[in-house]
């Protein structure tokens, strides 16, 4: 007997749902985090300036930040995606549906050539 599954396609629908909620508030989060991380001022004092350590940091959290958004931007996407595989799920399972139907009503349906 082969491998099977169940998909639900609500469940799908609302995760991929929660996936672009997350997505745009990480996004969010990255940026204000970027904002307080490179308010650095006097911070490093004078070594940073003589070792670059206040560059090394910046250029960090600068790629940290645009690492964070485009995680963000990711999970978006992997919600567009999950919210479109639920509704070809759905439209399957409508398929079916239909098909099981028809199959039903041929079968209570009197033979015209039999003449039952």
């Amino acid at each position: 007997m082969g491998d099977s599954f169940t998909a639900v396609p609500s469940a799908i629908a609302q995760l991929g749902e929660q996936f672009i909620e997350e997505g745009a508030r990480l996004g969010q989060c990255a940026s204000g985090f970027g904002g307080n991380a490179l308010e650095v001022s006097d911070a490093f004092g004078l070594l940073g300036a003589c070792d670059g350590a206040m560059q090394k940091y910046i250029a960090m959290a600068q790629s940290t930040v645009q690492g964070l958004e485009q995680l963000g931007q990711l999970w978006e996407q992997t919600g567009v995606q999950l919210i479109a595989q639920s509704e070809q799920y759905q439209a399957c399972d409508e398929q079916q549906g239909q098909q099981f139907q028809e199959v039903d009503q041929q079968k209570m349906t009197p033979d015209a050539a039999g003449g039952n």
